[in-house]
């Protein structure tokens, strides 16, 4: 892994962590390691399909989560596989600054204000970011214009985005605001990303079938 890239760099970022991902879980030893990651994974939300809308950036967070957020399975607590990569206990791989920089990625699910730059505010934990983003699309208004599940990258000169981003219905975003407040009544049952991994793909499933998809048929059960 080489230099580490600019704050503004996303495709940088995006190769970086394939290239991660690449050397923890290729060959045999890495599949082994990843195995029963991706199995819980599948379990818990669902395999993913080549039909599936943005099949490929799905599979890459698939792949980012037993990578960068999963414990590894008979480790300690908050222990990844990219925090074990990024201080040299993974064989084969070099600990540097850009595998730490990924180790201690945040991923959530982030309401979007547009703008230059875009400003971020995560759903699940409350974490506000601004990364330096192009997204024209989005206008320059002064409120909400989309709900992304997105990875960042926390550097000291910026935030940046990993991935592309995983685009979730807006209509949900009382039903997550009702859940962030019971959170803070009933602290043991927080809002967990991977249920709502879950429940976008049965949304977008029946979606694409052009069947009635109406969100809140879908997320309703997250508040």
């Amino acid at each position: 892994m080489g230099q580490v890239p600019g704050v503004m760099d996303r495709a940088a970022w995006e190769a970086a962590l394939d290239e991660l991902g690449e050397r923890v879980f290729g060959g045999a030893a890495g599949a082994r390691r990843a195995a029963p990651l991706l199995a819980r994974f599948d379990a818990e939300v669902g395999v993913y399909a080549g039909l599936d809308d943005g099949y490929e950036v799905l599979q890459a967070a698939r792949i980012d989560w037993a990578l960068c957020d999963a414990e590894v399975p008979g480790g300690g607590p908050g222990e990844t596989w990219a925090l074990r990569a990024a201080t040299g206990r993974v064989p084969g791989v070099t600990a540097t600054p850009e595998a730490w920089a990924l180790a201690t990625s945040q991923v959530g699910l982030f309401e979007v204000w547009p703008g230059t730059p875009l400003l971020l505010r995560d759903r699940l934990r409350g974490l506000v970011v601004r990364v330096a983003e192009p997204a024209p699309w989005l206008g320059e208004g002064g409120r909400v214009a989309a709900l992304w599940e997105v990875r960042v990258v926390l550097r000291p000169d910026g935030t940046a985005m990993c991935r592309p981003p995983i685009e979730y219905p807006q209509a949900i975003a009382p039903l997550l605001q009702r859940a962030h407040e019971r959170h803070w009544r009933e602290p043991s049952r927080g809002l967990e990303l991977m249920r709502l991994r879950r429940q976008r793909l049965r949304w977008s499933r029946a979606a694409a079938l052009r069947r009635p998809a109406d969100p809140l048929n879908f997320f309703g059960e997250v508040a």
